[in-house]
């Protein structure tokens, strides 16, 4: 009997490290964050995405390409276009205690331009806010 409580707690407390099912108010947090994040990006407020992003972040873009952050980005920010539009489906958040990791589909479309891009986006607890360490984006082939 006591090796069967001796295993059942071993496995009560092993269930910490997988995957916890996030609130809608979390997921809500979450991609509300990521849009701020983007819409930040497309008027240039370096300001805003410091206040988001950590220190050491790193992206990768859909070419492959690493960027990192080496420099707040502060006022030095280009304007792109405010008036992307920019819109988030199939979304998927999964919390892992101090992180949590969005992913979904990220569409795009600025100046009869459109895009879409899977994204995973990897967000941090850092002193009591959520912060955006890292992301992905990858561009979807139209079905043929």
């Amino acid at each position: 009997m006591h090796r069967a409580s001796v295993l059942l707690l071993a496995l009560f407390c092993s269930t910490a490290t997988f995957a916890q099912s996030p609130s809608t108010d979390f997921n809500s947090e979450l991609q509300a964050l990521h849009a701020k994040w983007l819409k930040s990006y497309d008027n240039g407020d370096g300001v805003t995405m410091d206040q988001i992003e950590m220190d050491n972040l790193v992206l990768v873009m859909p070419t492959g390409e690493l960027w990192s952050k080496t420099k707040p980005r502060g006022a030095d920010e280009p304007k792109l276009d405010p008036t992307t539009k920019r819109t988030l489906r199939d979304v998927s958040v999964r919390k892992f205690g101090d992180a949590a990791v969005l992913t979904g589909v990220l569409s795009s479309e600025t100046k009869g331009e459109k895009a879409e891009e899977g994204t995973t986006v990897v967000f941090v607890r850092n002193s009591g806010q959520w912060k955006i360490a890292s992301a992905q984006w990858t561009t979807l082939e139209k079905a043929k």
